[in-house]
């Protein structure tokens, strides 16, 4: 009797430690885990029409250049059909060209030529909730995901070019032009497909296509010549892009 009292609770806590071990490799069995590394080619959205040079003067027709950059990601499926991912998309350099600089609502530029006034860089940060309506043994696995971006700008500046054209002429009364951007929190969605090259391959290709909500603060810092003093203009500016990538992973 004393014997079972033991082998009672010893057996009991064996089988709730096997079970535990069972779930715990169904869990983290193979196929649960997916990290990528790949191109991403990044397309701004340059639909402003204004670049604010100071509360007078803007350039016209403001566009900004495609980049082409890396990215890595790295994706965990704890439950089928569902997963969360992390991604990184690494710095993107994009000029920035304006067509002329005119003087509020003038019908003809002050400086007409077109300048590459500029640039900028920028990184970007991404965390998605993803959905894959196909099972796990299916060799392509599409999903759609949902998520949070924060984008990093950085080493904003104008080129030497336009800061002597407007320095050098006294009709435009303003000098040392410079400007800045603000970094970025918003909404981002994907829409992708993980094709491996066999069923019981842990190799991937991958494919997908970003939208990222990034709306950023554009300031313009530039000193007047009538008082000799610095002033800035900030202007929201709609920099979202549309992200594509290619390229491969590893699943365990």
């Amino acid at each position: 009797m004393k014997k079972t009292r033991i082998l009672t609770p010893l057996a009991i806590a064996v089988a709730a430690l096997i079970s535990a071990q069972h779930a715990a490799a169904d869990m983290w069995s193979d196929g649960d885990f997916v990290v990528r590394v790949g191109a991403s080619w990044i397309d701004p959205d340059d639909g402003d029409d204004q670049f604010r040079l100071s509360d007078g003067y803007y350039g016209a027709n403001f566009d900004v250049d495609a980049d082409t950059t890396w990215n890595i990601s790295g994706a965990w499926l704890p439950v089928e059909h569902w997963g969360v991912e992390l991604m990184y998309i690494g710095d993107t350099k994009h000029d920035l060209d304006i067509d002329g600089v005119y003087f509020n609502n003038g019908p003809s530029p002050v400086l007409p030529d077109r300048y590459r006034v500029g640039g900028f860089d920028a990184a970007y940060s991404n965390a998605y909730l993803n959905w894959y309506p196909l099972s796990r043994d299916c060799l392509g696995q599409p999903y759609v995901g949902i998520g949070v971006n924060y984008t990093d700008f950085s080493d904003e500046g104008l080129r030497r070019q336009l800061r002597d054209d407007i320095n050098s002429d006294p009709n435009i009364g303003i000098r040392n032009v410079d400007m800045g951007l603000g970094h970025s929190w918003g909404f981002t969605g994907q829409l992708g497909v993980d094709f491996r090259f066999g069923r019981d391959s842990a190799f991937l290709v991958n494919a997908a296509v970003l939208y990222i909500d990034a709306d950023t603060d554009l300031t313009t810092y530039y000193t007047d010549n009538f008082d000799d003093r610095r002033y800035s203009v900030t202007e929201s500016v709609d920099y979202s892009p549309w992200v594509f990538n290619l390229g491969v992973g590893y699943s365990f």
